[in-house]
């Protein structure tokens, strides 16, 4: 029987950054939630409570790059490895939270991330190549 394919999951929202949408991962939303008028109180809490709860427990990537040219050099995208399970659903739990102070939250799987640059434990950064996330 074959083995099954690993399946990693990214976390994304849009923003409007001159003029065009763009999709970025939900830790460069916390400062638009927070900033909502309309946010609940419990929901900023959470929002508290699980951004520091990642910081003790997930890594900053020391790369988000290859560099070079020709097309190389895009910045890398971070993708959570599905042995994360704490981190996913601590993500979902952020998900729920940002959505409620307005931020819209897409879940992005994929099987090829592209080419991985950095990596532990519970995530991964690749550059995507041609596709787009």
């Amino acid at each position: 029987m074959a083995k099954p394919e690993k399946v990693y999951v990214r976390f994304v929202c849009y923003q409007q950054v001159e003029s065009q949408r763009q999709r970025l991962g939900l830790f460069q939303a916390l400062d638009e939630a927070r900033e909502c008028s309309f946010a609940p109180s419990w929901a900023l809490m959470q929002i508290g409570e699980i951004y520091d709860w990642f910081k003790k427990n997930l890594a900053v990537p020391s790369q988000f790059s290859r560099g070079g040219w020709k097309g190389r050099g895009q910045p890398g995208l971070s993708w959570f490895k599905p042995v994360a399970i704490e981190h996913i659903r601590q993500m979902h739990q952020l998900k729920v939270a940002l959505e409620a102070c307005g931020v819209h939250v897409d879940i992005l799987t994929t099987r090829d991330p592209g080419h991985i640059i950095w990596q532990d434990q519970h995530q991964l950064v690749a550059e995507p190549g041609a596709r787009k996330f």
